[in-house]
C-alpha cells in the first residue's frame, strides 16, 4: 500500500492497547479508529495516542468507512468468528486475536471468507516475535544442541477469579471454546511448534484435560496435560494448572537435544542457557529486543502492519495458527475419547526463509 494504513481497532481499553502502542509506533499506519462498549475508556485511551482520530461504541460504524484498511479484533473468542466475517464482507484485512477461532470448522470458515474477499488475514501470535524466542530458534536451527528429542513446559497460574466469577467469559465453555488450553494454553503450543519446526508437523496428540482445582460447570478445563508425537519419535510435553492458590516456584522449562540441553532460565538478564553433558554451560546471547506478552504483541502489531503495507508475509502466519487450533481441539478431543489423535497439519512460519530482523519484528529495544 503507498498511502498510510487505517486501521479500525475493536476491544482498545485492556490487552488491545498493546496492539495500538504498536500501531502508534509503526510508520505505515496514519489513522487508528477505535471500538469499544465503554465510552469513557476509549476517550481516555483516545488522549494518550495521538493517532486515535475517533472512537465509537458500535465497530459496525467502522466497516462503513471506505478509507479502512484493516480491522483488528480483541474480543471474546466466540466474536472472532462473526466479526471477522463482517469485516471481510465490507472489504477490510482482518487481524484477530488468539486463538483465531473456537474451532478448525469457525477457522476454516474465516479463512475461506478472507480467500473469498481477496483480504488478507493475520493472527496475533505474540510470543514468537520475543527475542528470546527467536534466539532459542536460531540456537536450535544452527545444531547447538544437536537434535531435539523432548521439550518440556510446565506452566502453574493463580486465575481462580476466571472460574468463580460466572460473567468473567474466560474459560466458559460457551464463550471460550474451552478452558485454559485454547487460552493461555495456545501460547505454549505454538511457541513449541515454532521452536521445533526443523522437526516437521507433529503426527499426533494425547492429552489430559479436567477441572481439578475447582468445580464450575459452566467453565472448561483447569488442568491440561498433553503430549505431542513427531516423526523419528521427538515429543513435546506440556502441563498447564490455573487455579493454584499459591505458587510452587518456577519448573524447569527446555529442549533436550542429543548434543546438549537448551534451557528456559526465566532470568530476563539471562534468559538462555545451553548445558552440556560434563556440566558445563554456554549462555545464548539474546539481542535486545521484545520481551514478555505485552511488548512482544505491540511487535506482533507493528509487525503486521509493515506486512500489509509492503505486501510480505508475517512472520508467524495463518498455518502455524491453524496447526496450533488443530492439536488444542485434538487435546479436547483426546481427553474425551481415551486415545491418541492423529494430525494432519503442516505449517511454514517463513523462518526457514530470511529471518526479518528484530527491528522489523517490533523495534530493537523492545519498548514503545
Amino acid at each position: 500500500m503507498s498511502q498510510p494504513i487505517t486501521i479500525g481497532l475493536i476491544g482498545a481499553s485492556n490487552f488491545g492497547k498493546t496492539h495500538l502502542a504498536g500501531f502508534q509506533a509503526s510508520p505505515h499506519v496514519g489513522a487508528i479508529y477505535l471500538a469499544g462498549r465503554d465510552r469513557q475508556k476509549l476517550d481516555a485511551v483516545r488522549a494518550e495516542f495521538s493517532k486515535v482520530h475517533g472512537v465509537t461504541t458500535d465497530y459496525r460504524t467502522l466497516f462503513s468507512q471506505d478509507a479502512l484498511d484493516l480491522v483488528d479484533i480483541v474480543l471474546p473468542h466466540d466474536m472472532h468468528l462473526p466479526v471477522a466475517l463482517e469485516a471481510f464482507r465490507a472489504g477490510k484485512h482482518v487481524l484477530v486475536e488468539k486463538p483465531p477461532a473456537r474451532t478448525c470448522t469457525e477457522f476454516r470458515t474465516m479463512r475461506a471468507a478472507a480467500q473469498a474477499a481477496d483480504r488478507r488475514l493475520f493472527v496475533v501470535l505474540n510470543l514468537v516475535y520475543t527475542a528470546t524466542h527467536r534466539a532459542a530458534r536460531a540456537a536450535i536451527d544452527a545444531g547447538r544442541i544437536g537434535t531435539p528429542f523432548l521439550s518440556v513446559e510446565v506452566s502453574l497460574g493463580r486465575a481462580r477469579y476466571i472460574y468463580e466469577n460466572p460473567a468473567d467469559w474466560r474459560a466458559d465453555r460457551e464463550r471460550s471454546g474451552g478452558g485454559l488450553q485454547i487460552d493461555g494454553g495456545f501460547h505454549a503450543v505454538y511457541r513449541q511448534l515454532y521452536l521445533l519446526e526443523a522437526l516437521g508437523a507433529p503426527l499426533w496428540v494425547m492429552a489430559d484435560c479436567d477441572q481439578i482445582g475447582v468445580t464450575a460447570p459452566t467453565k472448561g478445563e483447569d488442568f491440561s496435560a498433553l503430549t505431542l508425537a513427531y516423526p523419528g519419535g521427538a515429543r513435546i510435553h506440556l502441563m498447564s494448572q490455573w487455579t493454584g492458590r499459591a505458587p510452587l516456584g518456577r519448573f524447569p522449562s527446555g529442549i533436550l537435544g542429543d548434543e546438549g540441553s537448551l534451557v528456559f532460565t526465566g532470568d530476563r538478564a539471562q534468559p538462555l542457557l545451553i548445558r552440556r553433558e560434563d556440566g558445563s554451560e554456554e549462555n545464548v546471547e539474546v539481542p535486545i529486543g521484545p520481551e514478555g506478552f505485552s511488548e512482544s504483541a505491540t511487535a506482533c502489531a507493528e509487525h503486521i502492519a509493515a506486512c500489509l503495507a509492503d505486501g510480505s508475509e508475517p512472520y508467524a502466519g495463518v498455518d502455524l495458527a491453524a496447526l496450533t487450533l488443530e492439536v488444542v481441539t485434538g487435546a479436547y478431543r483426546s481427553a474425551a475419547e481415551g486415545r491418541r489423535i492423529p494430525l494432519s497439519g503442516r505449517f511454514r512460519t517463513g523462518a526457514e526463509t530470511e529471518r526479518p530482523p528484530l527491528e522489523e519484528c517490533g523495534g530493537s529495544s523492545g519498548k514503545h
